[in-house]
């Protein structure tokens, strides 16, 4: 379905949604922004630009994350940090990534030893102003088999998942190589998945190549067909990050409020969907910047994945 469709129907005010720092789908947030949805809770190893721009659109008002884009620096979302419009929890990445790893898995919560030894466990670094979870952040514990010490993290179900892939079918089923991060956990975590995606394949494609399939299709609400849907940042095997878009044009967003809304009314409100903010792309910046972020040339295995007997490797 459309991108339109998908937010309207799959994503509703009040939602956490997953949106990490892997397999980002620009597209679909830009879409959350359009639609205007509102008290949503952002989630994600890392969460990043795609983030804050939710954020500064008025869709969220909490983050759960180890790391937020625009917090490092003095802007508007330390502002908001600061006043209470923003809250947040600090965790880790690996620790958002075993919290998802539970949801995934169907478990109530998951033992770890990080956070150990560290300030994340005082009762003063945990209750701070912007503190929303309370007692159900973590706990501790002694494991009954050994008696050391460990840190319970409680299971992480978003209830929405907007994630960018390489290709899907109609049906749902995803391929997606490269880098995915805690994505790979979201996929099975999230009670409802949305994939935007460069390509639409046939189900034979899928099947074809079994062990690229992150996700079945009887796991994902919706298939957005988006070209480009991962821009300004790359997806491996198709696009590059786009520095000079974001140098250009999204450097400057979290500074004021007058920065971000001269950034939305062009590049989100300005357009109507994703093909003409491409397309808007094109006008201003011209085709060649497109072309020189193409994936043409890069690494590839020294030996390719084979699914049937090589006679040259000895082996009979």
């Amino acid at each position: 379905m459309t991108a339109r469709d998908a937010i309207a129907r799959f994503v509703d005010d009040g939602d956490t949604i997953y949106a990490g720092y892997t397999c980002i789908a620009f597209g679909l947030c830009y879409e959350i922004i359009r639609q205007r949805k509102k008290r949503l809770e952002v989630v994600g190893g890392s969460v990043g630009q795609q983030a804050t721009l939710m954020i500064l659109g008025g869709c969220v008002d909490r983050v759960r994350s180890g790391y937020l884009g625009g917090a490092l620096r003095p802007g508007v979302i330390t502002e908001m940090m600061s006043d209470g419009r923003l809250r947040y929890e600090d965790y880790s990445n690996q620790g958002i990534a075993l919290m998802l790893m539970a949801g995934a898995l169907g478990i109530p919560f998951i033992p770890t030893r990080s956070f150990l030894g560290t300030d994340y466990l005082r009762p003063e670094f945990a209750e701070h102003p912007g503190a929303y979870l309370g007692d159900q952040k973590w706990a501790e514990m002694e494991s009954p088999f050994d008696g050391q010490k460990v840190v319970l993290l409680p299971a992480l179900r978003p209830d929405v998942a907007v994630l960018h892939a390489q290709r899907a079918d109609e049906e749902g089923n995803v391929h997606a190589w490269g880098h995915q991060g805690d994505s790979k956990w979201a996929y099975w975590a999230a009670k409802k998945v949305i994939v935007s995606a460069e390509e639409i394949v046939p189900s034979s494609a899928i099947r074809s190549d079994p062990s690229r399939t992150i996700v079945p299709g009887f796991r994902v609400s919706a298939v957005v067909h988006m070209p480009w849907g991962g821009h300004p940042t790359s997806i491996t095997g198709y696009y590059d990050y786009d520095y000079g878009f974001h140098a250009r044009a999204m450097r400057a967003v979290t500074r004021s409020v007058e920065a971000y809304e001269a950034f939305a009314a062009e590049w989100i409100h300005g357009v109507e969907d994703h093909a003409a903010y491409m397309a808007h792309y094109r006008e201003v910046f011209g085709q060649e910047a497109i072309d020189r972020l193409v994936a043409t040339d890069g690494p590839e295995p020294e030996l390719p994945v084979r699914y049937t007997h090589a006679p040259t490797l000895g082996l009979g």
